[in-house]
């Protein structure tokens, strides 16, 4: 049974249209994430992990039915159900009802009400809203699992969302149960099953990269260059990053064990760490979070150890230690390393506060780099029995650093200076096999931004004395050097915007949005206006919802989304939007008065 509560659903008629009350709050999501990852990580039988994945349908979403099918080569046979349908269930072909579509495209559904998608399902059925998913992992597909209800409209999109990690921890696990079985009968059929336990692991494997970093495109002038390799294909390492407009968060991960166990936790982790970045929480709150929020759920003798740090736009950074690896600073100025660390200690051991972690503060200058870095690298040893140890990771760093400012004239390329420390580790390591998950994250700090800098204050100044031409030269000019710098991008697109040139505005604003993480709403108005003043109305709608989502009381939002409505003839969504902004802002004059305006308008008309 699930130790904690999830709020009852009920389905009510609200002006003649079914809706859903009740279900999923955010809490819950962590909550069921974390019961998934400890529930899993403790079975070891395929028959068991069959009848938890229903067990855990029926409480989370309680459903009249649900059912799990596998793949045979031919059919998709129901392998695991609630209880039998009236007509029987029968093995399906690819693109055969709900599950046999879900099969063939790969992709979840939703139906609200089956009685109107009567392809879907057999006569007689009573099922009438499902959510079906495929059970996979890139191309790779197992099977199906289907979430059945007797009355309809009775899941949301939050549903499926949960039944989709659902479903991603299942493929992982199912992976490691058939790992466990496989080696009991191992003595048999050794070889046969050893290649098909190296490649479960590695399809496991691909199931964990989705939470780490895809976007390492440089932010504000911090250049990114990562690498990670489990010890045996899952690992219990993790690095991630959360751009966040002014600031950046980047965090380093050790969960203690390895394997499939541990590969479950991070998952749920990775889950917290984003939502407490996003909710804007310091530093050491954030390690409170991620202590209470996981301690409870963990398996049991798990923790983490995790070092966090926190950019800011002007390159002064906070930093808080829980046990991990300490983080290196390179100085460029003096050519030496600095050791960071703060008291702190372990998550997942025992109750923490904030109070229990040090949040301390530095400043980047161009050419230094950061690098957060786990202890599988620092104690690796050779065939000596020798550890690789933290000196050694310094002088192999400030060599090969040394290298390319040579080759480079003075500039250092970050994946070349990545790519020649793993080669070094490799010449120590030998043959000897790792000893642990290796991870480690660099936050460089681009050698060209005070040339940049020099360019766009100089196109700050030639656009104050209306020298146009000039102020292109120059902001292009800096642009060229260091393309991430939020404040050229900002002011680039600004330029062109109030030029009438709208195609190049959006073009610096939408890689302003895309590699600053800014989500606030007048970035979002910003970008809205730009594509409504370009004629692209449908982009421009998606962006104004977004700012009102990040502040609902922006009128300048609202009327200009409700003008997006007019271009399009949707005036009674115009209106709607209107009387929305007025709600929420009942103060604002220029609101109200194109509300009155345009209903003024249609009672004319009709």
């Amino acid at each position: 049974m699930v130790d904690f509560k999830v709020s009852k659903r009920m389905l009510v008629n609200f002006r003649g249209q079914n809706k859903v009350v009740g279900g999923l709050t955010d809490k819950d999501k962590i909550a069921i994430l974390l019961y998934i990852s400890k529930e899993f990580a403790n079975l070891d039988r395929e028959d068991q992990l069959f009848s938890k994945v229903i067990l855990i349908c029926q409480e989370i979403f309680e459903s009249d039915n649900t059912t799990l099918r596998l793949w045979d080569g031919e059919f998709l046979v129901p392998v695991k159900f609630v209880k039998e349908t009236e007509p029987p269930r029968r093995n399906l072909k690819l693109g055969e009802g709900y599950s046999g579509t879900v099969f063939e495209t790969k992709e979840p559904i939703l139906v609200n009400d089956l009685s109107r998608s009567a392809h879907y399902f057999d006569e007689g059925e009573k099922t009438k809203s499902v959510m079906c998913v495929p059970i996979m992992q890139k191309e790779e597909i197992l099977g199906t699992l289907a979430v059945e209800s007797e009355r309809e409209n009775f899941y949301i999109i939050d549903d499926l969302e949960i039944l989709e990690a659902l479903t991603s921890q299942l493929a992982l696990a199912l992976y490691g149960v058939r790992l466990i079985e496989g080696l009991v009968t191992a003595r048999a059929r050794e070889a046969a099953i050893l290649n098909q336990l190296e490649w479960d692991l590695k399809m496991g494997r691909n199931v964990q990269s989705q939470i780490l970093p895809q976007d390492l495109s440089a932010w504000n002038g911090i250049y990114f260059a990562s690498h990670y390799e489990p010890m045996a294909e899952v690992s219990g390492d993790l690095v991630d990053i959360v751009r966040q407009g002014h600031s950046l968060t980047a965090i380093n991960i050790d969960v203690s064990g390895h394997g499939i166990p541990a590969a479950l936790v991070t998952m749920a982790i990775h889950h917290q760490f984003r939502r407490s970045v996003m909710a804007g929480l310091g530093l050491t709150e954030i390690m409170e979070e991620l202590g209470e929020k996981l301690r409870e759920q963990l398996p049991e003798s798990t923790y983490f150890t995790a070092f966090m740090v926190r950019i800011f736009s002007d390159y002064t950074f906070g930093y808080v230690n829980a046990g991990h690896q300490r983080m290196l600073h390179y100085k460029a100025s003096d050519d030496t390393f600095i050791q960071y660390d703060t008291k702190g200690v372990p998550l997942g051991i025992l109750p923490v506060r904030k109070i229990d972690y040090e949040e301390k503060q530095g400043k980047l200058e161009p050419g230094d780099f950061l690098l957060l870095i786990s202890d599988g690298f620092s104690e690796q040893r050779n065939h000596l029995k020798d550890e690789v140890g933290v000196e050694r990771i310094q002088t192999w760093l400030h060599d090969e650093r040394e290298k390319l400012v040579i080759e480079g004239r003075g500039k250092v390329d970050l994946k070349k200076l990545s790519s020649s420390f793993i080669k070094r580790f490799r010449a120590y390591q030998g043959e000897v096999p790792n000893g642990d998950d290796l991870s480690f994250l660099f936050l460089y700090c681009g050698d060209s931004i005070p040339e940049a800098s020099h360019y766009i204050q100089l196109a700050k100044q030639s656009n104050s004395k209306m020298k146009m031409e000039e102020a292109y030269a120059q902001a292009l000019k800096a642009f060229s050097i260091d393309s991430s710098l939020k404040e050229i991008l900002v002011f680039l697109g600004k330029m062109y915007y109030r030029d009438g040139k709208y195609t190049e505005a959006i073009r610096y604003l939408e890689e302003y949005l895309r590699t600053s993480g800014d989500n606030t709403a007048a970035s979002h108005f910003m970008m809205g206006r730009a594509y409504y003043k370009a004629g692209m109305i449908s982009e421009a709608k998606r962006a104004l919802k977004m700012a009102l989502s990040s502040d609902h009381s922006f009128a300048k939002a609202s009327i200009l989304l409700a003008q997006c409505y007019l271009k399009e003839n949707a005036k009674p969504k115009a209106i709607k939007v209107l009387q929305q902004g007025v709600k929420n802002t009942p103060q604002n004059l220029e609101l109200k008065t194109s509300l009155l305006r345009l209903e003024s308008h249609s009672q004319k008309v009709s």
